[in-house]
């Protein structure tokens, strides 16, 4: 579905998650224009329905700012050339922001629902500039995935149920205010530094061999070799999760697999992973995926 934000035909350049399955529909507004005449921000809607994993190529589009939102919870692998960006689930309400012209390539594992906003550099990097307490901010900071934010993500459902009609300065005012809801998110990162590769990858080992039992907060930190304070923020920026939800994530891996090749029962598949009730476990399992382990698995096996 493609939801372009300019007052007459779309024009310019196509969406930038090019997909032959992809559905398109139109919503038009007016956004402020550039000296040049070009919409300062334009908003599309991208989703596919493929149920199997697939991948896809992405590129922003020259002297704009891809930001992707997620609007329903979806494991993804980001890749610029052999460089991994991000491997894991994302969120509703998570965003990765591609920087000009860069060329990405997505592995997906099941259906995509993102809201796409391609926005003019200088509207992304003119704020950045005019912050007083941190100079000239290299808008390099935002080039990663932004862990979840509850008000980014209601500011996209708010556009996502948006329709023809609407009022145009409603639709730009949404719009505008996720921008700055990211650009402002991007300050507070310039101010902190990811996780270390090295160290992640201890996290992540840790987490892999003892995902199952209680894991706190205190023991990444030191598999990490780091403070509990310090630890948090550079994980977050690292990958895009909170500690808590990066386990959760492991967990619901793990049950899937459980789901699929065997026939346990629901409740012992969650007490295999970690989850102490069965609530919880489909709780969880359908924050990530979307869907109860039970629908799940009937639907993957039918």
């Amino acid at each position: 579905m493609t939801i372009p934000c300019s007052s007459s035909e779309t024009g310019g350049q196509a969406s930038a998650w090019s997909s032959p399955d992809a559905n398109n529909e139109s919503l038009r507004c007016e956004p402020r224009r550039r000296l040049d005449g070009q919409s300062e921000i334009r908003v599309t809607r991208w989703i596919d329905e493929r149920a199997q994993p697939w991948r896809e190529t992405i590129t922003a589009p020259e002297g704009q700012f891809l930001l992707a939102v997620a609007l329903t919870p979806i494991r993804i692998r980001l890749l610029n050339g052999p460089a991994l960006i991000f491997d894991g689930m994302m969120m509703s309400g998570m965003t990765y922001v591609c920087p000009p012209a860069q060329i990405l390539h997505a592995e997906f594992t099941a259906a995509a629902d993102f809201l796409h906003l391609d926005v003019s550099a200088e509207a992304i990097c003119d704020p950045l500039a005019a912050d007083s307490r941190l100079g000239v901010l290299d808008a390099a900071v935002l080039a990663t995935v932004i862990s979840r934010d509850a008000l980014i993500d209601q500011l996209a459902r708010a556009l996502q149920m948006a329709r023809e009609g609407a009022d145009a300065r409603y639709i730009e005012t949404l719009a505008r205010a996720l921008v700055m809801r990211v650009i402002q998110i991007g300050r507070g990162r310039g101010r902190v530094s990811p996780l270390p590769k090295w160290r992640l990858k201890r996290v992540v080992d840790y987490v892999d061999a003892h995902f199952a039992e209680a894991i706190s907060l205190n023991d990444m930190a030191a598999a990490a070799g780091l403070s509990r304070m310090h630890f948090a923020a550079q994980f977050r920026l690292a990958t895009g999760s909170k500690p808590h939800d990066f386990i959760l994530m492991h967990r619901i891996e793990a049950a899937k697999g459980l789901l699929l090749n065997t026939s346990n029962d629901l409740v012992d598949v969650g007490l295999t992973v970690g989850f102490q009730a069965q609530a919880h476990f489909s709780t969880v399992f359908k924050r990530f995926v979307g869907e109860t382990p039970g629908r799940w698995r009937r639907a993957r096996l039918a």
